[in-house]
């Protein structure tokens, strides 16, 4: 089988990306070929290097664009310069020039929607990550979002010029059009997924070479650890500092500070001052072996993979929307306590506490027992196998599944695939 993976190009982050190659490792293993969809100088893909990679245009963000804040897909796309319409057909072109050469089975990507039109256009099956906060106006009731309507009709103009029915939404393009949908997590923690059609629970995508990097030894017998993962946000490191140094301080407390940069506050990494050490990239799952707090904005994978290491989590999501739902469910579930804006060293002591008389701990571990009771990246390759092998149908392309409720899937099947009721897909792997 040979499997295209196509992360975000315009990604601020590099969740989309780890998440691509994690499932690529494990085609790989499989004895699979892969090859990368993705603009010149991409991040990871050179340090990784498991197959080819096309080249596809780099968006330009518009100049209005301060930040990479958003509310919905629509928006998210428009802040990322991937609506405007030379973007749009440049970006199918060299999709399709890329399908031509590399002829995958399979496409997988995460959010990269130009890749619905290209997929159909050259009859390769496409796979695309799902997540709650993307397709709440297909299955949750959402509102149109009129503010971004040009978005969706330069995706519907991008349809019909290539001969396409234009889809009512550019999230119906990607979620609705796309064979299988792949959510990252379990229905515990977002059901509403599983009422799209061919919706795959897989659970954490997790990048085993970046999660077990290198990091600091964990701290004498009781001492707490706490580590501080930010990536990009609103909150940076640099704002946190004092507020981490006063919240958390010695002898009782060892701070790890995960960065993305070189320098933070014009200091080479790695700098410690007290008990705080700022590193660059260490693996966030190793940091976490042994940790009693997590302090993040609350990007999916690092939430992954503290309920997978039993360690509650301080949320300091800033203005952005899809850690602010991550993290809201979890504090539903008495695993998180979410602070608004740049929190107070108060503020941060009194949420460590309140989580500790919680039981939160214990929550976050149950929780990861749910994430450990899913396929992973192993189980997505199967069920690309099955879609590459034709033993799995696709739906109707653009047909608009039954109007939901908000929540509807009810409690999870005995697999942990599915929401009880909902279309089983365990036979795919």
């Amino acid at each position: 089988m040979r499997v295209l993976f196509a992360p975000l190009a315009g990604a601020a982050g590099v969740g989309a990306v780890t998440r691509c190659l994690a499932v690529a490792e494990q085609a790989v293993m499989r004895g699979h070929r892969v090859a990368f969809l993705a603009p010149a100088g991409y991040p990871m893909l050179g340090d990784h290097p498991l197959g080819a990679t096309y080249a596809v245009p780099r968006p330009r963000r518009p100049a209005t664009v301060r930040d990479g804040n958003y509310a919905t897909f629509a928006e998210a796309l428009w802040v990322r310069g991937m609506a405007e319409p030379g973007y749009l057909d440049a970006a199918v072109t060299a999709e399709r020039a890329a399908i031509e050469a590399f002829r995958p089975d399979v496409i997988f990507t995460e959010w990269q929607a130009t890749l619905a039109v290209s997929a159909r256009l050259t009859g390769v099956p496409l796979v695309a990550t799902i997540a709650t906060p993307d397709v709440t106006r297909l299955v949750g009731g959402g509102e149109e979002d009129t503010a971004f309507r040009h978005v969706q009709d330069a995706y519907a103009a991008l349809c019909r010029a290539h001969g396409l029915e234009a889809p009512d939404c550019v999230e119906r393009l990607l979620h609705g059009g796309g064979t299988l949908n792949v959510a990252p997590t379990v229905p515990a923690l977002e059901p509403l997924p599983a009422t799209l059609p061919g919706t795959l629970y897989a659970g954490p995508l997790l990048f085993a070479p970046l999660e077990l990097a290198g990091a600091p030894a964990p701290p004498a017998d009781g001492v707490r650890r706490v580590v501080v993962y930010l990536s990009a946000g609103t909150v940076t490191i640099e704002d946190l500092l004092p507020e981490l140094a006063d919240a958390f301080p010695p002898p009782a407390h060892d701070v790890l500070v995960a960065a993305r940069e070189d320098r933070v506050g014009g200091h080479v990494l790695p700098h410690t001052f007290g008990n705080v050490t700022v590193t660059r990239t260490p693996g966030i799952t190793r940091a976490l072996a042994g940790a009693d707090l997590l302090v993040t904005r609350g990007g999916q994978n690092s939430l992954m993979a503290a309920m997978l290491a039993g360690v509650p989590v301080v949320g300091v999501p800033g203005d952005h929307v899809e850690p602010r739902y991550n993290l809201a469910v979890l504090e539903a579930h008495g695993a998180a306590r979410v602070l608004g804006g740049v929190p107070t060293s108060a503020e941060l002591k009194e949420a460590a506490g309140h989580l500790a008389a919680t039981a939160a701990a214990e929550r976050a571990r149950r929780l990861g027992a749910l994430l450990r009771d899913t396929p992973g990246p192993y189980g997505v390759v199967r069920a690309m196998e099955s879609l590459a092998s034709g033993r799995l149908g696709a739906p109707d392309r653009w047909r608009p599944p039954a109007p939901a409720p908000v929540g509807a899937g009810g409690p999870a099947s005995a697999d942990g695939l599915q929401p009880a009721g909902a279309p089983s897909h365990a036979a795919w792997i």
